[in-house]
């Protein structure tokens, strides 16, 4: 017993020690032509240097998923927010190719800031979450998958948090999948 509250203990640590994010929310996959979302949040130490959003794959290196704008929504001090960007595709130094976009205006709360009542552990969650929404395009008749990527700008490599969801034409997909409304479990780490 008191060896798992030690584990307990360690992980809440050395997760406190940096700063790191999480993809909170991720829709389940891209389809072309409907909006598309996920949300991040802090999972560690507070940043005001900002984040990033990349997109990556074998889609986007073959120039079959195009990506536009995407929307970022956050609360800050009470007050809803909202900030558009477009997306850039851009070569990286081994000549893959990614899109990306920087939102210096993230600011990351420390994540044991959230007070000791539920209401301001809400709202504290509230308060460092960015929702994000954007529109993929995909005409290609097999699905392609493609890698999400958050990361602090402060901490880009320890800080990191991927997904990967897979992209199709397929308006109907849900439709033709519904096995997708299943709930995943997700094995625990401590």
């Amino acid at each position: 017993m008191k060896l798992g509250m030690l584990r307990k203990q360690m992980a809440a640590m050395s997760k406190a020690q940096s700063v790191k994010v999480r993809i909170a929310v991720c829709g389940k996959v891209m389809i072309d032509g409907l909006p598309f979302g996920f949300s991040a949040a802090s999972a560690g130490k507070a940043s005001n240097k900002g984040i990033v959003v990349s997109f990556s794959g074998e889609p986007v290196e073959n120039d079959t998923l195009k990506l536009s704008t995407i929307e970022m929504k956050y609360t800050r001090f009470g007050r809803a927010h909202s900030e558009t960007k477009k997306l850039q595709r851009i070569e990286k130094k081994d000549g893959k190719h990614i899109y990306q976009v920087k939102f210096p205006s993230a600011v990351l709360e420390d994540e044991g800031s959230g007070g000791n009542s539920d209401s301001e552990m809400f709202l504290s969650d509230v308060a460092s979450t960015y929702n994000f929404k954007l529109t993929p395009e995909y005409k290609e008749p097999d699905e392609g998958e493609v890698m999400i990527t958050v990361y602090p700008i402060e901490e880009p490599l320890t800080g990191l948090a991927v997904e990967w969801r897979n992209c199709t034409s397929d308006k109907d997909w849900f439709e033709h999948n519904p096995d997708a409304f299943k709930p995943v479990k997700k094995r625990k780490l401590f």
